[in-house]
């Protein structure tokens, strides 16, 4: 399966949310305890993720065959050569390995210490050997993290229920806690940085291996070592962990017959539960809807174009092109449940990935007003190999584009109306929900 994962922007952060369950998110931001997602994003025959992703993050085949066409002539993301093959392009197993093993060899006579497990020394040798392609998003994923992943994906966690990210300093932050989890509960705040598990020092680990840690069996508890802004010392927070469905869809009714749903990720489950929820919604008869996408990090690529479908008329979802020659179009069509009721789409930096396809569709396609921030800018597409020992190699393998022929990749999509991210989202006090409203009842 494919996914569109997102991981680390540049000049923002790795958005791999890992529910510690903490939820991991598959695409842009995670939660840890699920997606270790990274934040991090199906109407396909094989399914794709979109950091996503990990969100979900992200799993495996490699076919995406919805919906093909052919797409304009454009200049491919990369050089290629006649035969569609990546000009630097080589067969692996010609590469000679005579001087590694003539290293090891010598290491294993001489070094004092102890030598790592060979299970641990193949996934270095792996891990490092895709470092040298400069693709933070092709990334191999270990046995025990990626079957973590898999179960994940089903919805429901075991761990502190909070959103986390590798930031642009490399640091683990807290997104957000999940409301009512134990992450929640015991006082942790978006912003705080994990420094500390158990008494272990985990400055400088990866987000995988930190979420890995602070994740466990319902019951058991974890001590975290927190460094909070504008606290002059660390804190520390003992945490219950507990099993937790992730919740995807939250939806009501506002004020002057304003509906309102936010869709938290671009699970398995996507489609339906949000189908379902804006069936109950719609039954209400509301003057216009307000699709929330903030915070949401991406995943199944079937299930964005899905999603987008439900609130478009017959037309273009989004292209997808690589340097091999691949030019495919996914679109929707007419007839769905949502494609006339008013809508406004709020978005932020912690939106990636499915996210971003969704908000770039429904806003080329003239369907949708977004208010917020620049979103996450997570462009390309990853397929998930599931390898022979249950670990996970996903691979970039091409970049996609709103239906204007935008690349959001490393930039985002800014939004129509620019309204900071408030400290904590619903309420009166979220201020990208009230401009949200504003614009629908005054029409600016």
């Amino acid at each position: 399966m494919s996914e569109f994962e997102s991981e680390k922007k540049p000049s923002l952060s790795k958005w791999i949310i890992g529910l510690l369950a903490i939820v991991v998110v598959f695409g842009a931001g995670v939660a840890v305890g699920r997606l270790f997602t990274n934040p991090t994003t199906e109407p396909v025959t094989n399914p794709s993720a979109v950091e996503a992703g990990e969100q979900a993050g992200p799993a495996g085949g490699a076919q995406q065959t919805q919906n093909g066409q052919a797409a304009p002539d454009q200049p491919t993301a990369i050089p290629t050569t006649d035969n569609g093959r990546n000009a630097t392009q080589f067969e692996i197993r010609d590469v000679e390995l005579d001087v590694f093993y003539e290293a090891w060899d010598i290491i294993e006579q001489e070094f004092d210490g102890e030598l790592p497990p060979e299970d641990e020394l193949l996934h270095a040798i792996i891990q490092g050997s895709i470092e040298t392609l400069d693709d933070q998003f092709t990334r191999y994923i270990p046995p025990e993290i990626a079957a973590r992943l898999r179960e994940d994906m089903g919805g429901s966690v075991e761990g502190i229920g909070a959103f986390v990210r590798e930031n642009e300093e490399g640091q683990i932050e807290i997104v957000r806690p999940i409301d009512g989890q134990p992450a929640d509960l015991a006082g942790l705040k978006p912003g705080d940085i994990i420094i500390g598990v158990d008494g272990e020092d985990v400055t400088g680990q990866s987000l995988d291996e930190v979420v890995l840690k602070v994740r466990g069996p319902r019951g058991t508890q974890v001590t975290l070592t927190i460094m909070r802004p504008g606290e002059p010392e660390p804190l520390e927070f003992t945490i219950t962990r507990t099993r937790f469905e992730i919740p995807i869809i939250e939806a009501e009714m506002l004020e002057n017959d304003i509906a309102y749903v936010r869709l938290t990720e671009f699970n398995r489950n996507a489609e339906e539960r949000l189908r379902e929820t804006l069936e109950e919604l719609l039954a209400q008869n509301p003057r216009a809807l307000i699709f929330d996408l903030r915070d949401n990090p991406g995943g199944f690529l079937d299930q964005s174009v899905a999603v987008a479908d439900m609130f478009l008329p017959e037309g273009v979802v989004l292209f997808e092109r690589n340097g091999r020659g691949l030019e495919q179009v996914y679109q929707s069509d007419d007839g769905d449940l949502a494609e006339e009721i008013p809508l406004v789409v709020l978005v932020n930096a912690g939106s990636a990935s499915a996210s971003e396809i969704v908000a770039g569709a429904l806003r080329d396609n003239g369907r949708a007003i977004l208010i917020g921030e620049t979103t996450f800018g997570k462009g390309s597409v990853q397929q998930v190999h599931t390898l022979s020992d249950g670990s996970e190699l996903r691979v970039t393998i091409a970049r996609w584009y709103t239906p204007s022929n935008n690349t959001i990749d490393k930039q985002g999509i800014a939004p129509d109306i620019e309204v900071a991210t408030p400290e904590d989202l619903g309420g009166e006090n979220d201020t990208q929900l009230q401009r949200a409203i504003e614009y629908i009842l005054n029409g600016e």
